[in-house]
């Protein structure tokens, strides 16, 4: 059940570096990071995404917003699409890229208030989605943990992009905390039903 997580309250937050297996910074793993021969390697992080155990669309939506393959107004214009409006219409202050939309954009900034409330961590978030996926990483916890945790992330950019469609097509509110109650019971539903046999979870 997603009730038996233990989280060790004496464990400080730190930050962490995810260029090493033992997430401290060296000189060798800085280097091999700047030279894409780190675990931040694009096919190590796709392994890592296809391998989660959740539903396959939200995977193949993940997927896509790292090769920035979405159609965002930004690239749709890109694209020669005459939009008009290319700002964002969650926030309506800046233009509708990727890295805008589900991390820089005040309302995603909030979504990830709340996960992070949650959980009760505090943890620095990367501007890059491409690195804030390897980042979203909770200390002292298991690697079967942390692939639910790395799901979690998944249904939170996968809630964000449908809900900015409801806004767009249906013209529904803007609210980023229905996005995150959104999420939460997208990862609920595919810990229920995709990893059964597990015992772990996140708080309520």
């Amino acid at each position: 059940m997603i009730s038996k997580v233990q989280w060790t309250e004496e464990r400080r937050d730190r930050p962490i570096w995810v260029g090493d297996d033992k997430h401290e910074y060296t000189v060798k793993s800085g280097y091999s990071v700047l030279n894409n021969k780190g675990t931040m390697h694009t096919c190590q992080v796709f392994q890592l995404l296809w391998n989660l155990n959740i539903a396959p669309l939200a995977i193949v939506c993940a997927w896509r917003i790292f090769l920035d393959r979405l159609p965002t107004r930004f690239n749709l214009e890109r694209r020669g699409m005459q939009l008009g409006n290319v700002q964002c219409p969650m926030c309506q202050e800046e233009v509708e890229t990727t890295q805008h939309l589900f991390n820089t954009c005040k309302v995603a900034h909030k979504v990830w208030n709340h996960c992070k409330r949650w959980v009760g961590n505090v943890a620095v978030r990367h501007e890059f989605v491409f690195v804030h996926f390897q980042s979203f990483y909770l200390i002292g916890q298991r690697q079967s943990v942390n692939r639910v945790w790395k799901g979690m992330w998944v249904a939170i950019v996968s809630e964000i992009w449908n809900h900015k469609n409801k806004v767009v097509f249906k013209g529904r509110m803007v609210d980023a905390e229905k996005i995150f109650s959104l999420a939460k019971l997208k990862g609920w539903l595919w810990i229920r039903y995709k990893t059964s046999r597990t015992s772990f979870s996140f708080p309520d």
